[in-house]
């Protein structure tokens, strides 16, 4: 299969990640530890990129980087290269360390990109290494929880979205963690991890669906079906978990909903249920039919079923519209009481036939 390009560009925000080959040791030492960022110290002085968080564990590193020329993958190869290099020098080894080129994701909404941050910070904490991200030696969030760190972070970006959430005028590191010390979600932490290695393109809605009117988040799901050719499949803006969970309390709730098919009636939910996986969480047929025990043929069958009645039975839509946003807000750690969830379901449900009445 062909290598799929990393969109690189000038100015292009990215996160990037690699790990050891078969989950190997890479850095067995602060001295290991110090080279690999004496190279990324190199790549910044280069002008190849532009380095405002990172985080370097056992078996694998993150960083968010800007890449202000395009040069992202000059930059990364000189690290990853020259480390290696020095690495198999000093314990007289060969081969490879790195299990091949690096993962990168184009980072293009503001949301998305503070989410990384607290995933990259709290990657030791959820290793169980250290309670807080600022007590870990190898991580940005270390530094800026001081007044000053390395020349080569770029701690602009980063120090600005802290004024704006504590509402300063000077960066206090000291309030650092209000902005980025609430730790992520499961289901967050697992769209970022699904985002890096997903063979995927298009523009990142997430920020767009944010807080978003259930109104705008209809106006958006039904802009990609319409747009869909069948086979592509987009960005994920929440994970598999948060979306079946939502199905299950919500068909607790209501466990009959039949939907209309030609001269026949099939269930509502388990529609929703595949329309919603397929569009928030960009699940391939292969991933869709393992998930929920139907042939490859017969989710597509189903997705093809949810495509139409977005369009043709208002009360589907507005439900669907109406989970998707409560899918997304909980993947993103924007809870919701189980009755309140209920409440705004069935009232979804129920305003159109009001109405019509």
């Amino acid at each position: 299969m062909a290598r799929l390009g990393r969109g690189d560009a000038r100015g292009a925000w990215h996160h990037v990640m690699n790990r050891g080959i078969a989950r190997r040791t890479v850095f067995e030492s602060r001295e290991d530890v110090r080279y690999f960022l004496a190279q990324v110290a190199r790549a910044v002085r280069a002008g190849w990129i532009e380095v405002h968080a990172f985080c370097l564990m056992t078996t694998h590193f993150h960083l968010l980087v800007r890449s202000p020329s395009g040069a992202l993958s000059t930059a990364m190869r000189a690290v990853q290269n020259q480390y290696v290099r020095w690495f198999n020098r000093g314990r007289r080894r060969d081969g490879s360390l790195f299990r091949g080129r690096f993962c990168s994701r184009v980072v293009e909404g503001l949301a998305y990109r503070e989410q990384l941050v607290r995933y990259i910070d709290f990657n030791p904490v959820l290793a169980g290494v250290v309670s807080a991200p600022s007590l870990y030696p190898h991580g940005s969030a270390r530094w800026y929880a001081l007044d000053r760190g390395p020349p080569w972070l770029s701690r602009r970006w980063v120090e600005r979205a802290v004024c704006e959430v504590t509402r300063t005028n000077t960066y206090d590191p000291r309030r650092y963690a209000e902005c980025f010390g609430e730790p992520l979600t499961r289901g967050s932490a697992s769209v970022i991890e699904r985002r890096l290695t997903l063979r995927a393109r298009g523009a990142d809605s997430l920020d767009d669906l944010l807080g978003a009117s259930p109104e705008k988040v209809l106006s958006w799901m039904r802009r990609k079906v319409r747009l869909a050719d069948g086979t592509a499949i987009d960005l994920p803006v929440c994970d598999a978990q948060s979306v079946n969970q939502l199905i299950g309390r919500s068909r607790v709730a209501q466990p009959d909903w039949p939907l209309a098919v030609s001269r026949k009636s099939v269930d509502a939910w388990s529609t929703l249920q595949v329309g919603l996986l397929r569009e928030l969480c960009g699940l391939s047929w292969a991933e869709l039919a393992l998930l929920t025990a139907r042939s490859e043929s017969g989710v597509a069958q189903c997705y093809g079923r949810h495509r139409r009645a977005l369009d043709q039975d208002a009360t589907y839509a507005q439900t669907a519209a109406c989970l998707a946003r409560v899918a997304i807000e909980e993947c993103f750690g924007a809870r919701r009481p189980v009755d309140r969830l209920a409440t705004e379901a069935d009232r979804a449900r129920r305003v159109p036939a009001a109405q019509g009445s």
